[in-house]
């Protein structure tokens, strides 16, 4: 394995489990120390960082309510005041309601854009604050930003296409500072959020040219490589990690 992140400071929201635990443990493999945060999961962010420390890398875990306003910006800040620094920053936090529109209540409705949309607005302008030149921004978004695949999608979908708009603009006025944000939709991957054999598993598979869901550890390879040097000139972008699903 390289080391591209060597003496890298790197934050993971959301990182005790599924994605955001594949992703602070791919970069932690390639040399990054990490603060992940997680919401009600204290003892799986602590085995998360504790795997970490294993390896030979810093990692802490951190509690952080995504949900409450405030709350990430002020964590962006104390990482970096504590650190020194703060190189990548993933914005994984995210809920997954499944409701339709018309039954959607407004308490699901404000937490869902508290925690998918203006906790990823909050980290990144903080961080826009902390950051150098040549660090990096990715945020998690989903392929339903660009589409209500199917029935009780919509609410989601429409945090999603926010969050990833607004990572996009920030590509576009970060990159004079030397900072590049870029997002990352993932299909169908399988994690405790929508598992590969839920209700609706075989429905999203026939959507698939693949014909699978993918692993957590699929979505973390393409986050360890945005946020790397190696895509030192691609920024304000959107890749797609979804077998196929959108094409």
């Amino acid at each position: 394995m390289t080391s591209r992140f060597e003496g890298k400071i790197a934050l993971v929201t959301g990182g005790s489990r599924g994605i955001g635990a594949a992703i602070a443990r791919r970069l932690a493999s390639e040399g990054a120390d990490i603060v992940l945060t997680y919401g009600g999961s204290k003892d799986k962010a602590e085995a998360v960082a504790e795997e970490i420390r294993g390896m030979g890398r810093k990692a802490e875990a951190v509690h952080c309510d995504a949900s409450k306003r405030g709350e990430t910006a002020k964590l962006v800040a104390d990482v970096a005041a504590r650190h020194g620094k703060l190189d990548v920053l993933v914005n994984n936090s995210g809920v997954y309601p499944l409701t339709s529109l018309s039954k959607c209540s407004d308490e699901v409705w404000d937490e869902m854009l508290a925690i998918n949309v203006t906790a990823v607005f909050e980290g990144m302008r903080a961080a826009y604050q902390v950051m150098k030149p040549g660090s990096s921004v990715v945020t998690i978004g989903s392929v339903a930003g660009d589409s209500a695949q199917m029935a009780g999608v919509g609410v989601y979908s429409s945090s999603k296409a926010a969050a990833e708009l607004i990572t996009r603009a920030a590509g576009r006025e970060f990159g004079r500072k030397g900072i590049r944000a870029n997002v990352i939709q993932p299909g169908p991957i399988d994690t405790d959020m929508n598992p590969a054999d839920g209700q609706t598993a075989e429905l999203q598979k026939m959507m698939v040219p693949l014909g699978r869901y993918g692993e957590a550890d699929e979505v973390a390879n393409a986050v360890a490589f945005l946020a790397s040097d190696e895509a030192s000139y691609i920024n304000g972008t959107t890749l797609k990690v979804c077998g196929g699903m959108t094409a």
